[in-house]
């Protein structure tokens, strides 16, 4: 059977990426309810700071049953997590405090750690833990959300960012070149493990980063997002019109 590749859906603007985006979280949420919580990992970043405003407002809020839902993150930047870079800060300002009592459980990657290797080896553990999951098995999550970077790279897996897999490992510590910084990843084998990716894109800055990973035509390196997108299981993308300026009419289904 020929894989029919990454559902792709195109649509007018930012607000029905994160409208849509909060509906694939109601649905999965209440479809594993009767198994277990609802696993979900989140991503930082401009595009979905709208959806995780919406899933905390009314009446979508009421929709969800917040006690058997568990918030992880794909990546941190190294800061504390009140400051205004942090993705748990994100989360924190725009999701877990409107919902106040309600609030998820949520476990954040220690950013402001002194050592970010110890900080991601001992959020592995956390993992593998909460999911009583150990090797050669992997955590595997029921929804994970990732956002794309104009130079291609999801989560902090950047161009030039080498992830080995001997060891492997589902958490690390990576130097970003480009940022000249440090970051905390989930990295590609715990990303290809969830059972559901999507992905949500917007704005015209990203076009080209979402042709050259949906739409590549063989002769550009691959971004770090194929990688996470021809691995996984079941991926979905919902792009604005302009993220998908680039795209030939076939790739969107």
């Amino acid at each position: 059977m020929t894989d029919p590749g990454p559902s792709v859906r195109v649509v007018s603007d930012l607000e029905e990426v994160a409208r849509l985006g909060a509906e694939e979280f109601i649905t999965t949420a209440s479809r594993v309810a009767s198994r277990g919580p609802f696993r979900v990992l989140l991503a930082g970043g401009r595009t979905p700071e709208p959806m995780y405003r919406l899933l905390a407002s009314e009446p979508t809020r009421s929709r969800v049953d917040w006690n058997s839902v568990e918030c992880y993150f794909g990546d941190e930047r190294p800061v504390p997590p009140e400051h205004p870079d942090s993705n748990y800060g994100l989360v924190k300002r725009t999701l877990l405090e409107p919902l106040g009592m309600r609030a998820p459980r949520t476990y954040r990657m220690r950013g402001e750690a002194s050592d970010l290797t110890l900080a991601a080896r001992r959020y592995e553990a956390l993992l593998r833990n909460r999911f009583e999951k150990y090797p050669p098995e992997e955590p595997s999550f029921d929804l994970v959300y990732l956002g794309l970077g104009e130079d291609g790279h999801t989560a902090s897996l950047f161009p030039g960012v080498e992830i080995l897999d001997d060891p492997p490992r589902l958490v690390l510590a990576v130097w970003v070149e480009a940022l000249q910084s440090m970051r905390v990843t989930a990295t590609y084998r715990l990303l290809s493990a969830a059972r559901r990716v999507l992905f949500l894109v917007a704005g015209r800055e990203k076009a080209s980063a979402v042709q050259r990973t949906l739409a590549t035509n063989g002769r550009e390196e691959p971004s770090p997002a194929s990688r996470v997108a021809s691995s996984s299981r079941d991926v979905g993308w919902i792009l604005d019109r302009e993220a998908a300026a680039a795209l030939p009419k076939a790739a969107a289904r």
